[in-house]
């Protein structure tokens, strides 16, 4: 049995920047996380009930650690 460890990484934004306008930025960004073998493993979004788009969505990477 192998001892798989992992390495974590959080990219917070705000909810405006991440599901309104141009996704082409955002789109690099990701391309380019996956490319140093980042893997998009949960989302965690806090609005503080304030509304759609006034909160912050945190977005949880996981590779294998070298």
């Amino acid at each position: 049995m192998t001892d798989t460890r992992w390495e974590y990484k959080i990219v917070r934004t705000s909810d405006g920047g991440l599901f309104s306008g141009d996704t082409g930025p955002m789109e690099d960004a990701l391309n380019s996380l996956g490319g140093d073998g980042w893997e998009l493993v949960d989302t965690i979004s806090d609005s503080r009930g304030a509304g759609a788009g006034s909160g912050q969505t945190a977005l949880v990477f996981k590779r294998q650690r070298k």
